[in-house]
Parts: structure tokens; C-alpha cells; sequence
């Protein structure tokens, strides 16, 4: 029977619910093999899990999502295979890190502007050991009862142009390349559909580096994803897939999405797996 893979998650590392532990545990009880651990700019879990998921017979690819800009937008790129020791990346995934701290008080400070209680203590509290970002921020409207679900807090608060909208430091394309492949990594374009006239997009990031397409993702429907696994093979490039799972139940749940191990093949062997 063929292994199956998901690439694409997230833990309280970053804006996911689950501890990493349990992320891993719910990836084998859905049969899923290959995992990896995509938390936004960390790579703790990557580190924490190796020896847990090799006991339950789990391939823990070391990986991390970084947001991008290209052309005036905000585009993410996930890393995999990358050395989780290596300096210099780490350097400057802390660096974001603390940006993204900094980001979440400012959001914080204009939500209580507007006359919206929201406690930076609380927010760090449900945060954890992630970076504080806008999914902390919208559980804690929740919490005060400002909004019902997350949806309404980012549409009334937290999406850009929104009242209490910071916008975020953000790589260059082309220093993620070079990044990422002199941590011993590649690169793969997650879910290309979200971006604005997206196939013309991806294939100029293709010609600025980066090694692939994640194809498989609750956001890229059959005819996108046919789409771009043809343009992958055409241009010799690899395939990615995940359930970008942050623990919120719903289409982006770990098990939704499997990717067959025959099609990340070129993928394990760039990264010696």
C-alpha cells in the first residue's frame, strides 16, 4: 500500500491550535506517513518531533511557511528539507518572529483604541509558544464577544484595510531562494490559487527559483490542480501537497488532503529523505 503525505500544517508554534505532540498523533491515527510541521517562521516543531514521529513510524520532513512579496503581493512560500540548525536561516526566522510580536501589540493597542478590551496578556496566553499573529488577536475578540467567528473578525478588524489592520514584514523572493537552498532545502509556491491572476504569478516565481508548485491544497480545485501538476512536469519542477491544517476543523483538517508518496518522489529525493 502506498505511503501517504500531508506538507503542509501548523502548531501553536505558529497560529495552529494543536501542541505539536498531539498534531503528530492525530497525522497517524489518519494514516498519514510522510508529515510535515509548517509552522510561519519557526522551526521548533520540526526540531521538538523527530524522535516522536519516527516512534509511530512517521517521516517528519523539517519545514517552515514564510510569507513573501512579490510585485506588490503577499505571496507564501513553504520550505522543506531544510537544516533546522542552520544559522543563518534561524537568524532570520527570529527576526520575523520578534516582528510578528511587535505587530500583534500594535494591532492589540488599536483595537482598544476603538474601544475594544482586548488584553495583550490574554492574546500571548493563547498564543503560547508561537508568534503572536492575527489569528491570536480574532480568538481574543471572540473571547470578549466583539465577533462570533474568525471570519467576522478578520473582515470587521483584522483584514487589511480594516481598522485594526498592521501589515507585516515580508521576504523577498529572491532571498528565500537563496535561503532555502543554503540550508540544504527547496521551495514550493503554497496554495497559488489564493493569489490575484495567479497563473501568470506563479510561473514568474518559477522563473525567479523557487523549485515548485504545492498542487494539492483545499484551495486548488481539479481543474488548477491538473493545471499545475502539468506545468510542473513541464518544466521539471517538483509538486507539494497538504491540508494546511491550523487545528479550526473544517475542509483544512489533517486526512482531508493525502498525497500520494509517487508524487513527491522528486521532492523526498532533492532533500535526501
Amino acid at each position: 500500500m502506498e505511503r501517504v503525505a500531508d506538507l503542509h500544517t501548523h502548531t501553536r508554534h505558529s497560529d495552529g491550535l494543536y501542541e505539536p505532540r498531539d498534531l503528530v498523533d492525530r497525522a497517524a491515527a489518519a494514516g498519514i506517513s510522510i508529515l510535515c510541521i509548517s509552522d510561519h517562521d519557526n522551526l521548533a516543531a520540526s526540531r521538538e518531533m523527530r524522535a516522536h514521529a519516527r516512534s509511530l513510524g512517521i517521516l517528519l520532513v523539517a519545514g517552515t511557511e514564510l510569507s513573501c512579496q512579490h510585485r506588490g503581493v503577499d505571496v507564501h512560500v513553504l520550505a522543506y528539507g531544510v537544516d533546522v540548525d542552520d544559522p543563518a536561516l534561524e537568524t532570520r526566522l527570529a527576526s520575523f518572529r520578534r516582528t510578528r510580536d511587535t505587530r500583534g501589540e500594535m494591532m492589540v493597542e488599536r483595537l482598544r483604541e476603538l474601544g475594544y478590551p482586548v488584553s495583550i496578556e490574554r492574546v500571548r496566553q493563547i498564543a503560547g509558544s508561537g508568534a503572536l499573529g492575527r489569528p491570536h488577536v480574532a480568538r481574543a475578540l471572540i473571547e470578549i464577544g466583539a465577533v462570533d467567528t474568525m471570519d467576522a473578525a478578520f473582515d470587521k478588524f483584522l483584514g487589511q484595510g480594516r481598522p485594526a489592520f498592521v501589515d507585516k514584514q515580508r521576504f523577498r523572493i529572491d532571498e528565500v531562494v537563496a535561503l532555502v537552498r543554503d540550508a540544504g532545502g527547496v521551495s514550493s509556491i503554497a496554495h497559488p490559487t489564493l493569489y490575484p491572476n495567479h497563473r501568470a504569478l506563479v510561473n514568474e516565481l518559477l522563473d525567479a527559483g523557487i523549485d515548485g508548485i504545492e498542487t494539492r491544497h483545499p484551495d486548488v480545485d481539479a481543474a488548477n490542480r491538473d493545471f499545475y501538476e502539468r506545468l510542473a512536469r513541464d518544466r521539471g519542477l517538483l509538486v507539494t501537497g497538504g491540508s494546511d491544517d491550523h487545528g479550526n476543523g473544517g475542509p483544512k483538517s489533517i486526512g482531508s488532503i493525502l498525497v500520494p508518496e509517487s508524487l513527491i518522489v522528486g521532492l523526498l529525493e532533492r532533500i535526501d529523505m
